[in-house]
């Protein structure tokens, strides 16, 4: 981790923030279900996750794990009070992910699913991880630990508390490791589930 920096995102990391994300995504089970096959899957991942991405750096912040120029890892995060989004920010989102799903499948069962996830959306102030993902190459040299805590600890200090989703069961645990728990299990008919997870902030000494 020694030899990362952990920076804001800027304009010109996007292409490499999205793409890092994608890869880290790849395979996925809400992506999964959409696509037809693996190579679709991996062809639609940067489209929508590239949305989210900059909604965030527009609306909240994303930090990178960053060396010798290269992009390892991003977590994006939405300040509070930026959800529920308004609908010019939705309208943008929802057309990328359309333009995702064209020559899907699945679109009925699973626009229900991602419509369920955002009815159960927390209404109290939080700070919300839409996307949390580090290069496969880079994994398991704490850069995810270390991306979470520096937004953490400040919710620890501000006493606010963090939001996210998760749709890969090996996600949970990790996630609880840090502190969240799981509050409800989204699952529609022929839909992955999808988990919901809650972190109160830790009081200092």
């Amino acid at each position: 981790m020694s030899e990362f920096t952990l920076r804001r995102l800027t304009t010109d990391d996007i292409p490499m923030a999205v793409a890092t994300t994608s890869r880290a995504f790849w395979p996925d089970p809400l992506f999964g279900h959409f696509a037809r096959d693996v190579i679709q899957e991996h062809r639609m991942l940067p489209t929508f996750l590239g949305a989210l991405l900059r909604d965030a750096a527009e609306h909240g912040e994303v930090w990178v794990a960053e060396r010798d120029g290269v992009v390892a890892g991003s977590a994006s995060w939405l300040a509070p009070g930026s959800m529920p989004r308004p609908r010019a920010r939705e309208n943008r989102i929802t057309r990328a992910c359309a333009t995702a799903l064209l020559t899907g499948r699945n679109r009925r069962s699973g626009l229900r699913l991602l419509a369920a996830v955002d009815e159960a959306h927390p209404t109290e102030a939080h700070w919300y991880l839409p996307l949390l993902g580090i290069d496969p190459k880079w994994q398991g040299r704490g850069l995810g630990g270390a991306l979470l805590t520096q937004r953490l600890t400040d919710c620890d200090r501000t006493m606010t508390p963090a939001y996210l989703e998760t749709q890969k069961p090996d996600n949970v645990p990790y996630y609880e490791r840090f502190g969240f728990r799981v509050t409800e299990t989204i699952e529609l008919p022929a839909t992955p589930p999808i988990w919901l997870m809650w972190r109160d902030p830790v009081p200092g000494d």
